[in-house]
């Protein structure tokens, strides 16, 4: 089995607080994986420290069986595997949509303008935004911000995509949009990283949830298990809080 992201031991610390204990996880190619928890889990670090955004201090990650902590992978050459969409959009804001779309594969892989030109807007049009092409950041609502984002880390043609809790800034009506974006992406068969808190979307793209705690995973499986069947008495305790008027939680009122 080919997999895409192999993480071993990982453990982060900023100053005295110990955020990952030893955290260990593969993704295999294709694979649609989702990392619930409660805030200050170590959800959003790990992503980070396997996008190389952190620094880890000790254990080890591979992206498709290179290592790609501590320099063995270049800045250029992570950005070409992997895109990550964060909770804040990070548009240029002095930039048009297009402009922000064709930046990074201009300058980090050398596509022409014209090739970058016609790439972004194909993944506009793929993202419901043709329209926005000459648009600035600011003239967008922050659901059409997050897809014009999508689109942005999409130019590069990463093979996996890692979202750190992609709908967290949103006013609610706007979540949906994004949602349908994501999931559209999950159905095309690449390889997903989801730090999320939209339990029913997790259990309706993923091929996989993962609980964590305290810095560590506690569970994972099978969505219907872990959501429905959670055999963790801290998952059943996190769902019962993440969704109040459900009772389909073996074990717990929910």
């Amino acid at each position: 089995m080919d997999i895409a992201v192999q993480v071993r031991g990982l453990h982060k610390s900023f100053g005295e607080l110990q955020v990952l204990k030893g955290v260990s996880l593969d993704i295999p190619n294709g694979e649609v994986v989702s990392i619930i928890g409660p805030s200050g889990s170590g959800k959003s670090t790990l992503a980070r420290c396997v996008c190389n955004l952190e620094d880890i201090d000790q254990g080890e990650i591979a992206l498709y069986g290179r290592r790609a902590d501590k320099g063995g992978m270049s800045n250029k050459e992570q950005s070409q595997l992997v895109g990550m969409i964060f909770q804040q959009f990070n548009l240029f804001p002095h930039l048009s949509v297009l402009d922000n779309i064709i930046l990074s594969p201009m300058k980090v892989r050398g596509i022409a303008r014209e090739q970058a030109i016609s790439k972004a807007a194909e993944l506009l049009d793929r993202v419901g935004l043709s329209e926005k092409i000459d648009s600035r950041p600011n003239e967008l609502s922050g659901g059409q911000q997050q897809r014009v984002a999508i689109a942005r880390a999409l130019a590069m043609e990463p093979r996996i995509m890692v979202f750190d809790e992609p709908t967290s800034a949103l006013d609610p009506e706007l979540v949906g949009e994004v949602l349908e974006v994501i999931a559209e992406l999950a159905g095309s068969g690449m390889t997903m990283m989801i730090i999320t808190h939209e339990m029913s979307f997790a259990k309706d793209v993923s091929n996989r949830v993962v609980f964590m705690a305290d810095g560590a995973i506690l569970e994972q499986g099978p969505p219907e298990q872990v959501l429905e069947r959670p055999q963790e008495e801290r998952t059943r305790t996190f769902l019962q809080r993440m969704l109040p008027h459900h009772t389909n939680v073996k074990g717990a009122e929910i």
